[in-house]
């Protein structure tokens, strides 16, 4: 049985640069008049200032997704550990839809966002942060879906 090995790499400045553009939108959203007081984003923006906050953030998000694609980690190849970066080795069966590859990158690189949008807004704005936990919780769900979706039906073998 041939299998595809995909190697999913997210570097901690591509997140954060991500989060800086996403809270930015909602920073200018909240904004009543648009000549606001110096320094009223800070509370609404996440930035380079909070990267310790955030990587422990991220860290707890990559928990939860090792918990989801455990099953496809690769025994054999372990991505070397890097500092600043988030590294998945998953085995898929050949029986996977094609593109299967590209949704799993997209979906890991989502949840991570969504996980530290939850985080970071659940003090400032509770109604965004349960938004942002039901995304997580929708992407996990969705890479399920994914990694378990076949071409082929799943074929087990019966006792008589």
């Amino acid at each position: 049985m041939k299998k595809i090995c995909v190697h999913v790499v997210i570097g901690v400045d591509e997140l954060m640069q991500e989060l800086l553009k996403r809270t930015s939108y909602m920073a200018v959203s909240l904004s009543s008049d648009g000549a606001a007081t110096e320094g009223w984003s800070d509370r609404w923006i996440l930035t380079g200032d909070e990267l310790l906050w955030a990587r422990d953030r991220m860290q707890e998000a990559c928990d939860r997704i090792n918990g989801v694609v455990s099953a496809y980690l690769s025994e054999t190849c372990v991505p070397p550990v890097q500092e600043d970066t988030f590294s998945f080795v998953l085995v898929l069966p050949d029986e996977v839809f094609p593109g299967t590859d590209g949704v799993v990158k997209r979906t890991i690189r989502e949840a991570f966002i969504s996980y530290v949008l939850f985080c970071w807004y659940i003090d400032r704005i509770p109604d965004k942060a349960s938004y942002q936990l039901s995304q997580f919780e929708e992407n996990l769900s969705l890479l399920r879906v994914r990694l378990n979706r076949r071409r082929v039906p799943i074929r087990r073998p019966v006792r008589s």
